[in-house]
């Protein structure tokens, strides 16, 4: 079969390859999926180059130890390459392995996969628990998409920051994909944005989507524009997925008790800011990273957040725009369209086809 794989990390698409694998077989608790669509997410660039790697080797459990683990007991160690690439992705359940419930084969499932059996293969292995049964009400563009952006875009919105109705909500990168959620989660919930922009470009589909407010940070100064709209006031919450001079600027803006959560590093620069703007208005930092978030979530609150999920999506919450689809064997050309700036939509593989 097919697979999309590195032998090692680069800072470049020069290790990015398309092999031909023996056929995988689902072990105990395992489901092998027959993949059909998978998006191109920043994620999957971060693999390629070892970005998520080279952060775990700085937390406090992985000091002085040669396997790196995303988590303090030690039960995920950290992929190395080779391996094979894709967060996640739609497929069918083709086999399932001793212990797997024998009810997944034939579903039509989303998939959370990424590194070492990653889903741009035309087979993937996955543990059960990493499949989603899906109702074909949800089109297969949408289920090829629905776990990272809209679950993650779900979590922080309602679970790590719990925002709440009559409030500021500002983010930047808003042209992207899982901004886009947000502002329509926002208008659902009774929630006003600030969109934060580099681009003109992404002005016209914010506001078609209902952006309270939309923001060039090329042009004019955060601090002062969200003081004007807000009435010297600052937002409640902030969502940040850059980093670096600007993060720290939004942190500046919130107001007192404010809170704010870090999703991305898209300019690979650290956030700063003075630690007395964080003390004087008693504002609050958090991480989300999906894979980490989901290891802390109890087992039974899982399918009451994942059915609230699918309930959004029906009502088109998190409906995306697709830019541009590729076969496998052009995914060197995915990889270079999903860099583009300005894109205003998502990048696909398509590895089979549906039944």
């Amino acid at each position: 079969m097919k697979s999309v794989q590195i032998d090692r990390l680069a800072d470049d698409l020069s290790r990015v390859r398309v092999l031909e694998v023996p056929l995988p077989e689902p072990g105990p608790g395992q489901v092998r999926v027959r993949m059909q669509l998978s998006p191109v997410n920043p994620s999957d660039l971060n693999a390629v180059r070892g970005d998520y790697l080279h952060a775990f080797e700085r937390l406090i459990w992985n000091r002085g130890q040669q396997v790196l683990c995303s988590d303090p007991a030690r039960t995920r160690p950290s992929p190395r390459p080779p391996y094979a690439l894709g967060g996640e992705g739609l497929g069918i359940v083709d086999a399932c392995g001793p212990g797997a419930p024998a009810t997944l084969a034939g579903r039509r499932v989303a998939v959370i996969a990424g590194p070492p059996m990653g889903a741009w293969q035309e087979y993937t292995v996955l543990a059960a628990q990493a499949v989603l049964p899906l109702p074909d009400s949800i089109g297969d563009e949408l289920a090829a998409m629905f776990v990272i952006n809209p679950l993650s875009s779900y979590a922080m919105v309602h679970d790590v920051l719990a925002v709440r109705a009559d409030t500021w909500l500002l983010q930047d990168a808003a042209g992207s994909a899982l901004a886009k959620m947000v502002v329509r989660m926002a208008r659902h919930s009774g929630v006003r944005t600030i969109n934060l922009i580099r681009s003109e470009a992404h002005r016209p589909a914010l506001e078609a989507l209902g952006a309270d407010v939309v923001i060039n940070t090329e042009s004019v100064d955060l601090r002062d524009e969200v003081a004007r709209v807000t009435g010297g006031r600052g937002v409640d919450y902030a969502m940040d997925c850059v980093g670096g001079d600007l993060a720290g600027h939004m942190l500046q803006c919130l107001t007192l008790g404010g809170h704010m959560v870090v999703y991305g590093t898209l300019s690979n620069s650290p956030i700063t800011l003075p630690s007395r703007d964080m003390m004087m208005p008693a504002t609050r930092l958090s991480g989300f990273f999906a894979a980490s978030w989901l290891a802390l979530q109890p087992p039974a609150r899982l399918p009451g957040i994942l059915t609230e999920v699918a309930r959004l999506a029906a009502q088109g919450v998190f409906d995306t725009t697709v830019d541009a689809v590729y076969p496998l064997a052009r995914v060197h050309e995915a990889l270079a369209a999903s860099q583009e700036r300005g894109r205003p939509g998502k990048v696909l593989l398509r590895i089979g086809a549906r039944d």
